[in-house]
């Protein structure tokens, strides 16, 4: 599939600002001091400001930008319903969760709404995640890892945002630098192990299976079904060299989790926790985009098999 600008800016921008809203969430929940009130008001701020810019984003692809609130109709099948509703229902459970810290730190209230406000973080990105873990056509996005593996990601930038905030208001986030250590290290985990399934996977169907000749049967077109590429090649029949897809890979795990994880453990242990916190936000943010690149360029479309290619 080709990897739109816009798909990869809202999916890497909302998971930063779901996650950290999921952190901050469970952090006043779990019994914040009053002192933290301004670093959760300026961290749901900041989520909100990154969920936005997400959401204005996804718009940027369609042809009559002026339909977009009909995407909000079709909640009861459509996955992009369900992740318009549930981005909006977000945004007035975030600020209540604000304004009830701010107003009462610790209190009841304050408390309650942390933990509604990181399930709603964490039902948005599961959203995000099912629209292409539902879609059977595409085997890499169709199988058990896509939907997990977007709420690790998510939590992992998240942490590693909390951690920096956190650093900015005390000068230190020990606990904080620990969580993000830990979900860049499950995302690295992750990762590899949802390239090691689609690597193993057989295809979902060859030439063959489409005109129903038996399994194995050889089967080739006999003529090329266009002279010049077309709308189904250029969205869905996207390809990368094979050397490129293993050379961002390892720009993924080095940039994307490795780093990160030394990052945040420089700063769990004092080592300049405001440039390690700084740097460790930096590199999950450039690893993310090009693990998320790498998720749509690698994706073959069953649709592709009228062409030759191998899905």
């Amino acid at each position: 599939m080709r990897p739109a600008a816009s798909v990869l800016l809202l999916t890497t921008l909302t998971g930063f600002a779901y996650g950290l809203l999921t952190w901050l969430g469970l952090y006043v929940a779990a019994g914040a001091p009053p002192a933290a009130r301004l670093l959760v008001l300026a961290g749901v701020g900041v989520s909100v400001i990154l969920a936005t810019l997400g959401l204005i984003a996804s718009t940027l692809h369609l042809g009559r930008k002026e339909r977009a609130w009909r995407a909000f109709s079709q909640w009861r099948s459509s996955w992009l319903s369900r992740e318009g509703l549930a981005a909006v229902l977000t945004y007035p459970i975030a600020l209540a969760f604000a304004w009830a810290q701010y107003r009462a730190p610790g209190s009841p209230a304050a408390r309650s709404l942390g933990v509604v406000a990181a399930l709603a973080s964490l039902g948005t990105v599961y959203c995000t995640a099912m629209i292409y873990a539902s879609l059977k056509p595409i085997r890499q996005w169709h199988n058990r890892h896509t939907a997990p593996d977007y709420l690790i990601y998510a939590l992992f930038s998240g942490a590693t945002l909390f951690a920096l905030l956190h650093t900015l208001a005390f000068g230190t986030a020990a606990l904080a630098a620990s969580l993000a250590a830990l979900g860049a290290f499950g995302a690295l985990i992750a990762k590899l192990a949802y390239w090691r399934h689609v690597d193993a996977q057989s295809p979902i169907a060859t030439l063959a299976s489409a005109i129903g000749l038996p399994e194995g049967t050889p089967a080739r077109p006999l003529d090329a079904p266009h002279f010049t590429e077309n709308f189904i090649l250029r969205e869905m029949g996207f390809q990368i060299a094979r050397r490129h897809a293993a050379k961002l890979r390892r720009i993924a795990l080095v940039v994307g989790f490795a780093l990160p994880l030394l990052f945040s453990l420089l700063a769990q242990l004092g080592t300049f926790p405001l440039a390690s916190s700084s740097l460790a936000v930096a590199c999950a943010a450039l690893g993310l985009l090009t693990e998320r690149w790498l998720f749509f360029a690698q994706a073959t479309h069953v649709s592709a098999l009228y062409y030759g290619r191998t899905v």
